[in-house]
């Protein structure tokens, strides 16, 4: 397989670089630790450097590419790429005011995102397809195909390579850094809503079709079957003993034991689906609901600690933050954070 370059440099429009390409060279060495870059790709990379207006350079075979935009790569016949950012003179890269980004290229509505080892972002649509966008340059790098239906749920493996879930019955495993299709994992015999890592590093899915499938993604091999709730599995989370939990639109969550398959614990207490599940800091499980309610749970005896009531609408989804506190999204199109 090709080996593809992308680099990306953050400069001020204040710097200037040699007509030759020493400066860049230098540059390259002390960022990267090792000369991996060609002398011609170097070459390409300084003639979009000494442009205002580019934002991208392109090396092929047949040629450099200036680009004042950001286009998708084919990896199949590009050598080398740099996304360039360039800040003014009054742009301040560590202060307090962060640099916002709008990403555009999706053609349908966005169901998933998830961050790649690298930092990039992926984004799944329900169109089918999922981007792999440069935060720092805005860029978008590649756009993966192969699902035939909505892109419901993003992970990263171990390993670093992206799995994606979707209405189309599938999961497939994609290298994050070519866009190439690894292997799809079948078995599911309607929508997967869901996907986690587990402990051990195998995946889970929670699907359409009631059940929650524990995969090796090494061997490509489905391990075992979780049955029991009688209605969608929405959401799935890992807790911090390597236990799985799952909400279902039965409005029920379950614990389970991922390395027997059993059920250890069922909960009760909502009256309707429940969309999202996340592990608090403390080991507590946080529960939000078309009740409009999120629920925090003991997840050692499955009882309930206390209801949040604040939401007019079903609530959708839930992330704990760096500081501990919680996040709620909601059909009341408000975000709230809890203490």
């Amino acid at each position: 397989m090709k080996s593809v370059y992308i680099i990306l440099i953050v400069i001020s429009t204040i710097l200037k670089f040699d007509s030759n390409s020493q400066q860049l060279q230098g540059y390259f060495k002390k960022y990267c630790g090792k000369n991996v870059i060609k002398s011609d790709e170097l070459k390409c990379a300084l003639k979009c450097l000494q442009k205002d207006d580019c934002k991208m350079a392109v090396k092929k075979e047949q040629g450099c590419t200036i680009q004042n935009e950001c286009s998708a790569i084919d990896f199949n016949e590009t050598n080398f790429v740099l996304l360039i950012k360039k800040l003014n003179k009054n742009s301040k890269i560590d202060s307090n005011f962060a640099l916002g980004t709008i990403l555009t290229g999706h053609s349908s509505t966005i169901t998933s995102l998830a961050v790649l080892k690298n930092g990039d972002l992926a984004s799944g649509s329900d169109n089918g397809r999922i981007k792999i966008w440069n935060l720092d340059s805005g860029c978008e790098i590649m756009t993966l195909t192969g699902h035939s239906d909505d892109v419901r749920s993003l992970v990263v493996l171990n390993n670093g390579d992206l799995a994606s879930g979707s209405k189309d019955k599938t999961i497939k495993i994609w290298n994050a850094n070519n866009g190439s299709e690894i292997m799809t994992l079948t078995g599911h015999t309607k929508k997967v809503n869901s996907l986690v890592i587990l402990k051990n590093g195998d995946l889970a899915s929670g699907s359409g079709d009631q059940k929650i499938k524990i995969w090796n993604t090494n061997n490509r091999s489905e391990k075992t079957t979780l049955t029991g709730h009688l209605d969608d599995v929405f959401s799935l989370a890992v807790l911090n003993n390597g236990d799985l939990a799952s909400s279902s639109g039965d409005g029920i969550i379950k614990i389970w034991n991922t390395n027997n398959g059993s059920e250890k614990i069922t909960i009760n207490g909502h009256s309707s689906w429940i969309w999202s599940i996340v592990v608090l800091n403390n080991g507590d499980l946080a529960s939000g609901s078309d009740d409009k309610t999120i629920k925090i749970w003991n997840t050692n005896d499955g009882s309930e600690i206390m209801t949040l009531t604040n939401h007019s609408g079903s609530v959708r989804s839930l992330v704990v933050l760096n500081n501990g506190d919680l996040a709620s999204g909601s059909n009341d199109k408000t975000i709230k954070i809890w203490n």
